[in-house]
Formats: structure tokens, sequence, C-alpha cells
């Protein structure tokens, strides 16, 4: 059977399943552009300047745990550097797009400017189902930011942006004021999510500090632990268009023997979505795993999941890849399978 990924890429996956090391375990999704990492709480998704030049009497800053991942990436992964093309917030997990070039990165970073880039999110938000009087609806404001404090305000107030979301309720608890909302980003402003939820919704996300002071209310305690400082806003997916030569430049050799006889699905299938030649542009979709902590909370309040969005996986043309090789760009999702629960 002829392989449909290059040798550059199933040795890059070995080493990835391979490795014990945290860095390994953060990467979801990988090919000749970009790198997908599902991001964990806590993390701030901003390099330093470490490396950049300064005046000799100046101390060069410290290296964030941010640089020292990108640092691993680079190191075992043998690339020759990554460029980051968004940001999100320290307390939200997910999915976040690493360029592997600079071609690669000016075109996402055009794509984020036009808003071709879709991102949502999922929250756990503090509301029952008498908090929504619709399922679903959208927020139009505007938001400014004074002294590093977000804040709701009105058009013709200095410094104020537009800010809309579109929001979608998937589920409530019966037995406790908490539901689950799908967030979709029409911009993207700082902390806009946190404030529409809280300031618009009169839901604030579990665990938010900064917007809500309040503590949760008595049942939620009595079902579930909620872990200190931990906030429950996941960018579960991110899609973007994609064509053949975003994906230029071949892979780094990577010198650890590959077992290939371990990865049944580095293998030829149907390219089902290539119409007309290698440069038929398709958009390239990543759900990130929910982390183990917001499937737990939703489970001891009864709020259902999908198993797709616990799981993650890859997505062309909003179709799932039921592989996850995206043979077009020499992609392929390489992050292992959540441990399902068994009953007893």
């Amino acid at each position: 059977m002829q392989s449909a990924l290059s040798d550059g890429l199933a040795l890059a996956v070995n080493r990835i399943r391979r490795a014990s090391g945290l860095w390994a375990q953060q990467i979801l999704y990988l090919d000749r552009a970009v790198l997908v990492l599902n991001k964990p709480p806590g993390l701030v998704s901003q390099p330093t300047s470490a490396d950049a030049p300064g005046p000799r009497s100046t101390p060069p800053p410290q290296r964030s745990d941010f640089d020292k991942l990108l640092r691993a990436f680079k190191r075992h992964l043998e690339l020759d550097d990554l460029y980051p093309v968004h940001r999100l917030d320290k307390s939200t997990t997910g999915a976040l797009l690493l360029a592997r070039t600079k071609s690669a990165a000016q075109q996402l970073s055009q794509q984020f400017q036009s808003r071709t880039v879709d991102k949502s999110y999922l929250a756990l938000v503090r509301g029952g189902a008498k908090t929504f009087p619709e399922p679903r609806g959208s927020i139009d404001s505007f938001l400014r930011i004074n002294d590093g404090r977000v804040s709701l305000s009105t058009m013709d107030a200095p410094g104020s942006k537009p800010a809309q979301t579109d929001w979608e309720l998937l589920a409530s608890s019966r037995k406790a004021p908490l539901s689950l909302l799908r967030l979709h980003l029409r911009t993207g402003l700082k902390h806009q999510l946190r404030i529409h939820t809280a300031l618009s919704l009169k839901a604030p996300v579990l665990g938010d500090a900064l917007y809500s002071t309040a503590a949760p209310a008595p049942q939620i305690s009595a079902l579930t632990q909620i872990p200190h400082g931990r906030m429950f806003l996941h960018a579960s997916h991110v899609s973007f268009f994609v064509r053949a030569p975003l994906a230029l430049g071949p892979w780094a050799p990577v010198s650890m023997p590959v077992r290939s006889h371990a990865y049944h699905i580095i293998c030829a299938r149907p390219q089902r979505y290539r119409k007309d030649g290698p440069s038929k542009r398709f958009r390239l979709g990543i759900t990130a795993p929910l982390p183990d902590d917001f499937v737990r909370i939703c489970r001891d309040v009864g709020i259902p999941l999908d198993e797709d969005v616990v799981r993650g996986g890859v997505y062309v043309d909003g179709v799932r890849v039921a592989d996850g090789a995206v043979p077009e760009v020499d992609g392929l999702w390489v992050a292992k399978a959540p441990e399902t629960e068994t009953e007893t």
C-alpha cells in the first residue's frame, strides 16, 4: 500500500507518539505549514523577546513557559522556527495555531485580518436554562480598554471598538445553575467572550473571578469540585482556508527510526475533497479535545457532551476526517485518543 504522507511527517509523528515529555502531549495536528497545539490553562501564549539585543546594562528577559514550549517543539521535531499567529487568554484552553514558515504565517495573518478564520469556543457558564429566554442569539456592543481593564462602552466613547459574538445554548443542567454555550467570535477583542457572557448575558464563565466576584451557587459546589483558579472557557474549534502552496517546504529529517506498522493511519485513501488539482482550496478545521476537568464537571452536573467535541479531530470542508490524515498538505492528527472511563 502506497504511503499517502511523506517520510518526514511519518518520522515526526513517530517521535511525538513515542515521547513522554509534556511538549508532545500538547500537539494535536501538524503538516508542512502549521502546528496546532492544545493550549493548557495558565500558559501565556505570547513569546518574550529574550533573543533580542538590548543595552548591555539591561539583563535579558527571562524565558517564558511558552518560549520553552516553542523551543521544545523546534528541538525535538528539528523545525527551523515557529510563528504564533494569534493568542488565547492565559486562562483559556484549546486550539492554538503556530505557523511553520514565514509565508504560512503571513497567509494566516491575512486570514485573521479578513476574518475568514473561524473560531468557536465552548464555555461553562453560571446560569440555568431560565437565564436564556432564547436558544441562541447575537451580541453587538462596544468595548473599551482603560489601564488594561476591559469594559462595556458606547459607540461615541473614546477608544471604543465594536465587538460581536454569536452564542448558542447547547445544554443546561437540571441539577445546578450551569449551562454549556457555544460562542462564535465575529470580532476578536481582549476578553470579549468573558465580558459578553458576564455582562450581556448575565451568565459569567465558571471560574472567571475578574468579571464576576460572586461565589458559585451552593448547588454547584454540592455536585462537583471546581479547581481553584480554573476558568472554563475552551477554544474548541479553529478553521481556515488552505491551498497546497501554503504547505511548501520539505520536512526536516528526524533521526529516530520509524515502526510504520504501528501507525495504520498513514495509508493511502481516496482524496475525496480535491476537485481540480493540487491548488484546490478547502477549509481545514481542528477541534481541540476538551480538558478532563471540563468533561468531569459536565458529567457531574448532568450536562451532555458530543463525543466528537470531547475527543477532538480534523475536519475538511466541515466533514470529519475519520483517520485524521490530510495528504493534500501532508498533514496528520497526532494527538492520542483520550482514555474512556469504564462503568462498573
